[in-house]
C-alpha cells in the first residue's frame, strides 16, 4: 500500500501486493487513527476484477469520515461500473477525478452546503 499526502487530502492507494477486501480495510485502518482529520482517498483501479462487495468494504469509514469528522471520503475504481454502488460512497474512475470531488466538495462545506 502507497500513502501519499495531497494539500488536504491523504489517498491510500492498492498494489498488488496488498490483500483484497477487508484485510485491505483492515491495513487502511491502522494508518487512518493518524489521519482522522483529513480527506480520504482510497484508489482501487489497480484491482483486476474490482467487485462491488470490495468497495463496500470501505462504507464503514466512508459513513464515519463524512459524518464525524466532515471530510470527504471518495473511492477510485477504474474501469468498474458504479450501478450498484450506493450513492452515499463517492466513487471516481481516475484518481485525478477523486481529487477534484475532493475539492469541489471542500468548497461546498466552505460554503455551507
Amino acid at each position: 500500500m502507497k500513502v501519499s499526502q495531497h494539500i488536504n487530502t491523504t489517498v491510500f492507494t492498492w498494489d498488488c501486493s496488498d490483500p483484497v477486501g477487508i484485510d485491505f480495510r483492515n491495513l487502511i485502518k491502522g494508518h487512518y487513527k493518524n489521519l482522522h482529520q483529513q480527506n480520504i482517498v482510497i484508489d482501487l483501479s489497480a484491482i483486476e476484477g474490482l467487485k462491488t462487495k470490495d468497495v463496500l468494504e470501505f462504507s464503514e469509514l466512508n459513513a464515519y469520515n463524512k459524518e464525524n469528522v466532515l471530510k470527504s471520503f471518495v473511492a477510485v475504481v477504474g474501469t468498474m461500473s458504479i450501478a450498484e454502488i450506493p450513492d452515499e460512497i463517492s466513487t471516481a474512475p481516475t484518481l485525478q477525478e477523486a481529487l477534484d470531488i475532493v475539492d469541489m466538495e471542500e468548497i461546498e462545506r466552505d460554503l455551507g452546503y
